[in-house]
């Protein structure tokens, strides 16, 4: 589930393979307009999709010319992370 207003985007619930491709359609527009804030701290479970919908969506803001800062990210983010090697790329 992703909750969104002017000040950035929510995901709550869980962000696993089934949910990933679901969350990235609803942030599209929202990374179009130019999010600038996207908050993980609703997130109840998470596997490696999770990784792919962050690198995404910052790719996604990226392209629109903007930064976007993830905020609230889980400990299982950083661990997942780390077992793919791709710790480095998470935004602080």
């Amino acid at each position: 589930m992703i909750d969104c207003d002017d000040a950035g985007c929510r995901i709550a619930g869980a962000v696993t393979v089934d949910s990933v491709g679901g969350l990235l359609r609803e942030l599209q527009p929202w990374l179009a307009k130019g999010l600038e804030t996207l908050d993980f701290s609703g997130v109840e479970a998470a596997d490696s999709a999770a990784l792919a919908l962050v690198f995404s969506a910052m790719r996604q803001a990226r392209q629109a010319g903007h930064a976007l800062t993830c905020t609230g990210l889980p400990p299982s983010f950083a661990t997942l992370a780390e077992l793919y090697g791709v710790s480095d790329l998470l935004p602080a």
